[in-house]
């Protein structure tokens, strides 16, 4: 007990001078002298001004410097912006040098700092201010640098920590898009001049959101600042990092490409030395680095595809040697790894502006599923049975930037492709492509396809099929083949593609078309016989091809959608000149009529509104004929599902207007005969127009009823679409005008002529007929009536058998609901008028009123006029004779 109270005492007494020294020590950090004295000392040790918030000092845990929104400025010579940023640092004090009446920092720690990385024109960057510069011993008259620090320094950091920071670049004064946040992590020096790398941070563009940067960790070790941080080694370790984000953080620009990336990277320099040298050599300060880096990639597919299975993964493995100072790097081997491929090289990079690459591969294996797995990731509706068993080899060079084949060799074997839908499996012959000089040359590949077979989908596990390409020895697909040339000169940049058809039966390249997601039959199927021929010649310099081709239609058959019958092409060719689009009808059956004529696309090639010229002919066209083709007349969307097939760049599920409203045609149209219930034209031939919705039929001329019509017609395809039609016909047969009800063509002869104007509305026969209205006139001319002298009869007030004549008439007309009305029609005779009036509705069954224009004064009372009446179907007609005291209202 008396040694506790001895001791006591003097344990009380430190622990009031410690809380005595911290609370001076607290005051003392408020004074200008101390305050500049530290800062003086963080001048020092950061090479740089210091502009620091309040500073105090803590003796107790142990002693440190705590300072608030510390900033480090920058050299003048690299910019006016900061150097280094935080918004707290706390830095701990060495005990030993305390007590030798030093000040000296042990442990920097730093809150949320911002540090400014730039590098100027000449290549130097500003972190280089900061490190003192190497020294060499003078011997023998060498020169020795000069220092910027003391030999003797007080920088004996043991550790820098960092929490929360960032990270950013400069290029002279252009701010670098790119930066690394939430930068974590300890710098620790293990021994005399040997630091330790323990850092973490993320990924970061400005302007762009990032979803999954991924974790970008740093571990290694570096030396010291006399020695530039030489020798070196660091493993850099990237992972959890998207394909999107990755193709953001490098271009700024999303390319729709998804999956994962994770990348591995060691880099070290300075290490040939077995042991750390003190004084560092000029050649140490430029020493190049060895990299050794292994990028993976993994379910790599299109933003807008499912993830699958079989989704295409890559490992890319690089050993190299980068000079940072020269500015560029050797790599002496690369490779890339694919499941059942690998591609070997060597490159050389220039890192500086401009960029210079020159890319070598020594060795290319690459299987076909690779291939189709990549193209499957990248192309939507390739079909789940498609396969490919195919083997390619080669080489290549390729330099400058962007990247430009210089050189390329490769050869195939032979290979299969299965393809669903299709019996037999589709095969080609070996081939090569070699570049000889400055020119690339494609030996002739031949696509031969199997034949068809209903309901037969082919395999890649059908046991009938050889496993071996080379082995296939039967050519089932002789006569079904394709065949593709390709060159290229290397120097002008310049090629040419050319394509040969020789299809007897079209819907095996169809089904391949649409194995592959790449359907050329929007709407419509094509079975027979197709030859056709392409050539596209292509320059680096213009970004579409000139291209020219044609397709010849043999004993082939067109099933469209919206068509119940398919069109058969006898002798039928389409070209393509400089993008434009010709088609030559030779013979082709349609609408149950043979047409022929060509049909020219005369405009710019337009991909929203193409402009045709057309020139047809087609001998008879019959409406009941057409019903069994567009049927049934109710449905309203036969339009939306046939025109897809005759547009360029469209879309089946858009609507029929919208469709329509892109076709701008013209031309003239002649048919032999056309037939329409009871009305038959002959001879037609009109002028035709089609633009935005509205079709213009002008100057139509044909012959009907043995006259001649002339007529104009004008249709809106609106969603009701609506018709307007104006004709006028002259000298026209009577007795061949095909009346209502049945029977009166056979009573009536002599000549009409007049004018009409219909317009209907809606879809099918029955909206059209029942929305039908209208009005004429007409004139008649030698007209004669069999079977009752009615101006007789009206004369005698006796019902007179006989025939009827009239030197002429006139009269109008009306039509609504589907009935036609006479009103004041006169018939002339000799020697006075007779006036008719009618009503013949849509059934067999009509009513005639006939009277006199005056009233007879013979045989009949004063104010009475007699009338004759015809009712009732006219094979059994009820004729009536009666005497009215008023006259009939015309």
């Amino acid at each position: 007990m008396p040694r506790i109270r001895k001791y006591g005492k003097y344990v009380l007494l430190l622990l009031v001078l410690f809380v005595a020294a911290q609370f001076c020590v607290s005051l003392l950090a408020r004074t200008r002298r101390v305050r500049g004295y530290l800062i003086a000392h963080l001048e020092q040790d950061f090479g740089r001004p210091v502009q620091a918030g309040r500073l105090s000092l803590q003796l107790l845990p142990s002693p440190s410097v705590d300072v608030e929104s510390i900033s480090v400025g920058e050299d003048p010579t690299f910019g006016n912006e900061y150097f280094l940023r935080a918004d707290a640092m706390t830095a701990s004090l060495r005990w030993a040098a305390l007590l030798r009446g030093h000040f000296e920092f042990g442990t920097m720690s730093l809150t949320r700092p911002s540090l400014i990385l730039v590098r100027n024109a000449q290549g130097r960057w500003n972190l280089e201010g900061w490190l003192p510069p190497a020294r060499i011993i003078s011997s023998g008259g060498t020169l020795v640098s000069g220092p910027q620090l003391p030999l003797a320094s007080t920088h004996h950091l043991q550790a820098i920590e960092i929490d929360d920071g960032r990270l950013n670049f400069k290029l002279n004064q252009e701010k670098s898009p790119f930066a690394f946040i939430n930068v974590s992590g300890r710098l620790e020096q293990v021994s005399s001049g040997k630091w330790q790398l323990r850092l973490e941070a993320v990924p970061w563009r400005s302007g762009v959101t990032l979803q999954s940067a991924g974790l970008l960790q740093v571990r290694g070790d570096v030396a010291g600042t006399s020695t530039r941080l030489r020798p070196a080694q660091i493993h850099v370790h990237w992972e959890k990092a998207s394909m999107a984000d990755l193709f953001r953080l490098v271009t700024g620009n999303d390319f729709g490409v998804r999956g994962s990336f994770s990348m591995d990277a060691d880099a070290s320099t300075g290490q040939s030395g077995a042991a750390q040298p003190t004084i560092a050599s000029e050649s140490a300060e430029t020493a190049p680095w060895e990299i050794s880096l292994q990028a993976r990639t993994s379910q790599v597919h299109r933003w807008d595809l499912t993830e699958r299975s079989d989704n295409p993964s890559t490992s890319l493995h690089v050993k190299g040697i980068w000079d940072v100072a020269a500015g560029n790097a050797r790599i002496g081997q690369w490779s890339l790894d694919l499941p059942h491929s690998r591609i070997e090289g060597a490159a050389a990079l220039r890192t500086t502006v401009p960029l210079d690459w020159s890319v070598r591969v020594d060795s290319a294996a690459v299987q076909a599923q690779d291939a189709l797995a990549w193209y499957r990731a990248f192309q939507p509706g390739v079909a789940e049975q498609l396969s490919a068993d195919a083997f390619f080899s080669g080489s290549a060079e390729l330099s400058g930037w962007p990247l430009r084949l210089q050189n390329v060799n490769f050869s195939s074997s032979g290979g299969v492709l299965h393809v669903p839908g299709v019996a037999e499996p589709a095969h080609f012959d070996a081939f090569r492509g070699e570049t000889a000089g400055k020119q690339f040359r494609l030996t002739p590949v031949t696509l031969f396809l199997g034949s068809m077979a209903p309901g037969a989908h082919a395999t890649a596990g059908d046991a009938k099929t050889p496993k071996n390409p080379a082995a296939v020895q039967t050519r089932p697909g002789v006569e079904n083949n394709i065949e593709v040339q390709f060159q290229r000169d290397m120097l002008s940049r310049r090629g040419n593609l050319g394509l040969l058809l020789h299809l007897a039966d079209a819907e095996a390249a169809l089904k391949l078309a649409s194995a592959f997601g790449r359907p050329l039959n929007h709407g419509w199927e094509l079975t027979g016989g197709v030859d056709g021929k392409a050539a596209c010649d292509f320059d680096s310099n213009n970004t579409a091809p000139d291209c020219n081709a044609s397709l010849t239609f043999s004993k082939a058959q067109l099933q469209a959608a919206g068509l119940n019958l398919p069109l058969k092409l006898s002798d039928v060719i389409i070209a393509w000149l400089k993008g434009k689009r010709r088609v030559s009808i030779g013979q082709a059956e349609a609408f149950g009529s043979a047409w022929s004529g060509t049909i020219v696309e005369t405009g710019a090639a337009d991909s929203e509104q193409p402009r045709w010229q057309f020139n047809l002919h087609a001998n008879d066209l019959d409406a009941a004929e057409l019903d069994r083709w567009i049927g049934p007349r109710s449905r309203p969307n036969w339009l939306q599902k046939l025109l897809p097939s005759v547009l360029r760049n469209n879309s089946v599920q858009a609507q029929p207007n919208e469709l329509l409203r892109r076709i701008f045609a013209e031309g003239e149209l002649s048919v032999s005969s056309v037939s329409f219930e009871k009305f038959k034209l002959a001879n037609l031939h009109g002028n035709l127009s089609l633009r935005d919705l509205q079709l213009d039929a002008r100057d139509v001329q044909a012959k009907w009823a043995d006259g001649n019509l002339r007529a104009t017609l004008r249709a809106s395809f609106s969603p009701t679409p609506k018709y307007d039609l104006s004709a006028e016909v002259t000298t026209a047969d009577l007795a061949q005008i095909p009346w209502t009800p049945p029977g009166w063509a056979t009573r009536w002869s002599g000549t009409a002529s007049g004018k009409i104007h219909l317009s209907t509305e809606g879809v099918g026969r029955d909206d059209l007929l029942r929305q039908m209205a209208g009005r004429g006139e007409f004139k008649i001319s030698s007209a004669e009536f069999h079977g009752w002298d009615i101006p007789g009869s009206l004369e005698d007030g006796v019902l007179r058998v006989g025939v009827s004549n009239w030197t002429g008439g006139s009269g109008e007309f009306n039509l609504s609901e589907r009935t036609i009305t006479l009103q004041n029609a006169q018939l002339s005779l000799t020697h006075g008028k007779t006036q008719l009036s009618a009503t013949l509705g849509p059934g067999p069954a009509a009513q005639f009123s006939f009277s006199p224009m005056l009233a007879e004064k013979r045989g009949a009372p004063a104010g009475s006029v007699r009338l004759l009446r015809v009712n009732g179907p006219l094979d059994e007609p009820q004729v009536s004779l009666t005497t009215d005291k008023t006259p009939p209202q015309p």
